[in-house]
């Protein structure tokens, strides 16, 4: 047990950082730059007060 050497798997993120991920990656796909540079100002927010 304590010989194992640590876990280098990061890990899964949270279920909001997923959803705004998302929002920004089809804004990015649909060449909407407006609201994938909202989702990025939204997921900085969100680490900050999250994580």
């Amino acid at each position: 047990m304590y010989d194992e050497p640590p876990s280098t798997a990061l890990p899964a993120p949270c279920a909001q950082c997923r959803e705004i991920k998302h929002k920004r990656y089809e804004a990015v796909r649909q060449g909407d730059r407006r609201r994938a540079e909202a989702m990025a100002t939204a997921m900085g927010r969100h680490q900050r007060a999250a994580h």
